[in-house]
């Protein structure tokens, strides 16, 4: 009388041919996905800057784009009380790294009533890194976020 089914030795084949499958494919995944970390992390430092720049105009205060470590925040002037608006941890969600440049970088940038940004010398550029990418946000005298990379 025959059974239906499979033997352990198929079913132990199976695996083995899934392990050799991932083990091949692992190496070509992991470099997309490193850079969609760092596009993700740009995207959200550029809504945070564009929100920062849109609330001071708004508000009519002095708003902030603070940059600490890998964390950034976005503070708005409530009458003397700083409000958190918006706060990302970058390595703890993305796995990237933060850092800023320019003539004379700066961690905070503050945006006037106007949405101008306040003590810039000249453009600031915020970086982002892994261990396989890397992009990068600009911020210019006027207060202008360029999102397609720094202007020369």
């Amino acid at each position: 009388m025959r059974r239906s089914g499979f033997t352990l030795i198929e079913m132990l084949l199976v695996v083995v041919l899934l392990g050799l499958l991932s083990a091949i494919a692992y190496p070509r995944m992991k470099a997309p996905v490193a850079n969609l970390g760092v596009r993700s992390a740009r995207q959200q430092a550029t809504e945070m800057l564009v929100v920062a720049r849109s609330a001071a105009v708004q508000s009519g205060a002095e708003t902030r784009f603070i940059r600490s470590g890998n964390v950034l925040r976005t503070v708005m002037d409530s009458s003397g009380t700083w409000i958190t608006i918006a706060s990302r941890d970058l390595y703890a969600t993305h796995g990237v790294t933060v850092a800023i440049t320019g003539i004379l970088p700066k961690d905070t940038i503050r945006f006037d009533a106007r949405g101008v940004a306040i003590g810039l010398t000249g453009t600031e550029t915020i970086k982002f890194t892994n261990s396989t990418a890397a992009d990068s946000v600009c911020v210019l005298r006027v207060g202008k976020v360029a999102r397609g990379g720094c202007p020369s």
